[in-house]
């Protein structure tokens, strides 16, 4: 479950919603997840020093420090 949303938020190209990233992960996954599941791995790993997702606003997350590039 983490590195799906991992990959879903290392392939974004901004803040995603929670159902969002839930939907996308579940493209990724090739199967159903649950709701429960990627939000709860989303607000588990968005606290700490040592996180690996930002909450930017409430129900908006992106990788932490990730810096979207202009393509071309």
């Amino acid at each position: 479950m983490l590195a799906t949303i991992t990959r879903v938020l290392e392939e974004a190209e901004g803040p995603m919603r929670a159902r969002e990233i839930h939907a996308a992960a579940e493209q990724l996954a090739g199967e159903p997840l649950r709701w429960t599941s990627v939000k709860g791995t989303l607000a588990a790993y968005a606290e700490g020093c040592e996180s690996r997702f930002e909450r930017v606003r409430r129900g908006y997350y992106r990788i932490r420090g990730h810096v979207v590039r202009p393509s071309g």
